[in-house]
């Protein structure tokens, strides 16, 4: 807002300067001609008179857009100052909700150990389900709010479709919202998710998305051999311990078709960013995986012609090189870059394998 006044002062401002221009003109093309001869003062003082009634009327509308704007800014500032008003109360309403759930959360756990004697396990999941729901505590809150909205990630996931062109019937573990369900639902593949948070899975049903809750290594038991056309996971496999990882990874290599796909990614620890501003924001995560690790841990399980592809290299974070004409610019600039690689490399990777 403060920048459309200003704007709209200056533009102001510059037709003033040109009136005043043409008016200057104007006199010099009249003195020019003779027209202020001695002997007709009458069309000077009228020259004179015209110009002094332009400006007072200039003046006067400066004073009403001055008026004005100042009359506007009051108001944007009193509508402003309301709406925050307004949020502040709701924030604190909302803030209230949360300690009650919070309380609540407590008392139900309370309820469920005291009665773990006496319930079977259906039972006590089912309690357990319920604690989750009520929990202020929401994964898929905290996914939204620091990893980025659905478009987004889709945006970023799509590089990966071209690897799943000439196969079907894919999984994607650790689904989620469904972000890489509803990309290859568009391209006409058959595809199912599997995710052990509820509250993320409702997203993906609302879209019409095929996916069940399931931990993702039981799952994968359950499968035949060679009944699956693809293999997907996105910044989930950084959330499993070593051995759990290790026996996902061997059933992905028995359940998929011969000449199919596995893709994991995860985020890159070779980029110092990635480490300190994504890896160890969530506390869920277990270990950063090494890309050379990862390789090994596929080759190792069977699969072939094992790849790393790394995300979009990180742009405005890097530090800046010096004009090359400076004496020290290539030393600097080579230790830049050097810097740039540690600091700043891709924040995520991707392990690609054959079966």
């Amino acid at each position: 807002m403060k920048r459309s006044i200003e704007a709209l002062i200056e533009k102001r401002k510059d037709h003033r300067k040109r009136f005043q221009n043409t008016i200057e003109e104007i006199a010099r093309l009249l003195k020019g001609r003779g027209v202020f001869k001695p002997g007709k003062p009458e069309i000077r003082e009228k020259l004179s008179g015209l110009v002094s009634h332009l400006d007072e009327w200039m003046t006067s509308q400066d004073k009403e857009w001055d008026a004005y704007s100042n009359n506007h800014a009051t108001m944007v500032y009193q509508s402003l100052q309301w709406k925050i008003e307004k949020l502040e109360a709701e924030y604190s309403n909302v803030k209230t909700l949360l300690i009650n759930f919070v309380n609540l959360e407590k008392s139900l756990q309370g309820i469920i150990d005291k009665a773990e004697s006496g319930l079977d396990p259906t039972e006590r999941q089912q309690l357990n389900d319920i604690k989750e729901k009520l929990s202020p505590f929401q994964y898929p809150d905290f996914e939204h709010r620091f990893r980025g909205d659905e478009a987004t990630i889709q945006e970023n996931l799509k590089v990966y479709l071209q690897h799943f062109i000439h196969t079907d019937h894919i999984l994607d573990l650790g689904c989620g919202r469904g972000e890489f369900l509803e990309l290859l639902q568009n391209k006409g593949k058959q595809a199912e998710g599997i995710d052990i948070s509820e509250s993320m899975l409702a997203r993906a049903r609302q879209k019409g998305l095929n996916c069940i809750q399931q931990d993702i290594l039981t799952a994968l038991k359950q499968r035949p051999d060679q009944s699956v056309g693809g293999i997907f996971s996105s910044q989930v496999i950084e959330h499993f311990r070593p051995k759990y990882l290790r026996e996902v990874v061997l059933e992905c290599f028995r359940v998929l078709k011969p000449r199919t796909p596995v893709i994991l990614e995860t985020i890159n620890p070779l980029s110092l960013f990635a480490l300190s501003r994504i890896f160890f924001l969530d506390v869920t995560h277990q270990m950063p995986l090494h890309p050379e690790y990862m390789r090994y841990l596929l080759e190792n399980s069977g699969f072939s012609q094992v790849d790393i592809f790394y995300s979009a290299e990180l742009v405005d974070e890097k530090l800046e090189t010096i004009p090359p004409d400076n004496a020290l610019a290539q030393t600097f600039n080579t230790n830049v870059d050097k810097l740039n690689q540690i600091l700043f490399a891709s924040p995520a990777y991707a392990v690609k394998g054959i079966k």
